[in-house]
């Protein structure tokens, strides 16, 4: 092994001595499993044949996916959000719980709908999703729950990442109370951005948005090279943080730092066969790697090659530290 190879190797080591908070967006993914062998008579869409109406895998989903990636890479969780007292939500509690994951510290909100997903697959490809949801802002009893776990938990956790899918459960009073609090315990702050709601990103440690989503941020397309360094600076001046982190799919990642340098991280070439939260894999070895001495720039590579393992899966799939560790070693 190299010399860098020995030392992304001993970071993933220590992966396991990390406690990072997850608040956000918790849901339940499901993945329906059939054959598309004919066209329906009644409309020009496939009959999917699923042998076994009790085939359904389940996962958590959103932000729990996000901790489901920590928790298969060996660190600990602390997962913050609402949930309701339904089924999906007693299904989506018990595969984290399954996975080693506590789930005392996520609210069961009376009348809340835990967002539900099923994607319909034939062969490894994806014909329909269901979403299940009815996106409500959490109420400020809840808000106010949270804000104290977080504050009550500050102490034993390394960072914090917030995993906003817009369902109501990340809102501007809760985000203020929790900024404050990672502030005062210097708890780094990682956020997978909507860009509806850039107020969640402001002065955080890390911004990971994809390239559409920094289009969207910046208004204007960032394709080329001097349209993506531009966009990405003022970006990242914009949201007062301290790196900004641009996933671009095919072609790697570009990692801003405050200071004023780019680092182009290329992507590993391999077939894909779903990108399926690879950006939530993105995120929880970020924080991993860098609570456990990283700098950012080696933080990012690591993801990187993490989200290289995860898209050769199918679904919401997690990565282990052997197979980054298979990855490390196989770096050019």
């Amino acid at each position: 092994m190299t010399k860098t190879q020995r030392r992304f190797a001993q970071i993933i080591r220590r992966f396991s001595k990390q406690t990072i908070g997850v608040l956000g967006d918790f849901m339940l993914d499901e993945l329906l499993r059939g054959e598309a062998s004919r066209i329906s008579p009644e409309a020009p869409v496939p009959v999917v044949l699923i042998p076994d109406h009790t085939a359904a895998q389940g996962f958590p989903g959103g932000a729990g996916n996000v901790a489901a990636n920590i928790a298969a890479l060996g660190g600990k969780v602390v997962p913050f959000g609402a949930v309701g007292r339904d089924e999906s939500g007693r299904q989506l509690c018990a595969l984290l719980e399954a996975r080693k994951i506590p789930t005392d510290t996520l609210v069961q909100e009376p009348g809340r709908v835990t967002p539900h997903k099923v994607r319909i697959v034939a062969r490894q490809h994806q014909l329909l999703r269901l979403d299940f949801e009815r996106p409500e802002t959490i109420s400020r009893r809840t808000a106010a729950i949270l804000a104290r776990s977080v504050a009550r938990r500050a102490s034993r956790m390394q960072a914090l990442i917030i995993s906003d899918y817009r369902k109501g459960s990340v809102t501007t009073e809760l985000l203020t109370q929790v900024k404050a609090v990672s502030r005062q315990h210097r708890i780094p702050v990682f956020v997978d951005p909507k860009p509806e709601y850039p107020e969640a990103c402001r002065h955080a440690t890390v911004v990971t948005p994809n390239l559409h989503e920094a289009e969207l941020m910046v208004g204007h397309s960032l394709r080329t090279r001097p349209q993506l360094e531009a966009g990405g600076r003022r970006l990242l001046a914009d949201l007062g943080c301290s790196y900004l982190l641009i996933t671009r799919s095919a072609e790697g990642m570009t990692l801003f730092e405050a200071g004023g340098a780019i680092h182009e991280i290329p992507s590993v070439p391999r077939p894909v066969y779903d990108v399926t939260g690879a950006g939530d894999t993105v995120l929880a070895v970020l924080a991993l790697a860098f609570t456990s001495g990283a700098t950012l720039l080696e933080a990012a590579t690591l993801a990187n090659l993490a989200a290289g393992c995860v898209v050769l899966k199918f679904g919401t799939a997690e990565v282990s530290p052997q197979e980054l560790l298979e990855a490390v070693k196989g770096m050019q």
